[in-house]
């Protein structure tokens, strides 16, 4: 019984986990999921909607990392910045309210506890397009 518990604790931290990284990378995510959605619907068929997918979450991805690597203008890397975070912050809302939702919290206490939630997650969000990347190994 122990360990079902154990299990259970560890499945749903990873689960919990999963979910904000998704949250974090919400704009590619949403691209990946829309192309894949539109090529499958074009009949592209599994392979072809996932390879397409794939190719335009990264490509998301690295055209915002080649965006703020390239340009030395706070304005544009503001924009760039926003651009990418706000989506993950509205995606982090929506997560923390239904968590806190879960835990049987009021409508205050909810809102609150969202609030931080899409801070936390939009600034997870930041971090992650401005980190340098990383050393090559040796």
């Amino acid at each position: 019984m122990l360990f079902a518990i154990l299990f259970n604790l560890a499945g749903l931290g990873l689960f919990c986990w999963l979910l904000y990284a998704l949250a974090v990378d919400a704009l590619a995510f949403f691209a990946a999921l829309s192309i894949a959605l539109a090529a499958f619907d074009a009949g592209a068929g599994i392979v072809g909607a996932v390879a397409l997918a794939l190719i335009a979450g990264v490509g998301v991805l690295t055209t915002m990392r080649i965006g703020i690597a390239a340009t030395r203008s706070c304005p544009v890397r503001l924009a760039i910045t926003l651009i990418y975070a706000i989506p993950a912050g509205v995606a982090g809302y929506q997560l923390s309210d239904v968590f806190a939702g879960l835990g049987g919290a009021s409508g205050a206490w909810r809102d609150a506890m969202a609030f931080l939630g899409a801070l936390a997650v939009a600034a997870a969000a930041r971090a992650r397009l401005q980190a340098p990347p990383p050393a090559p190994a040796k």
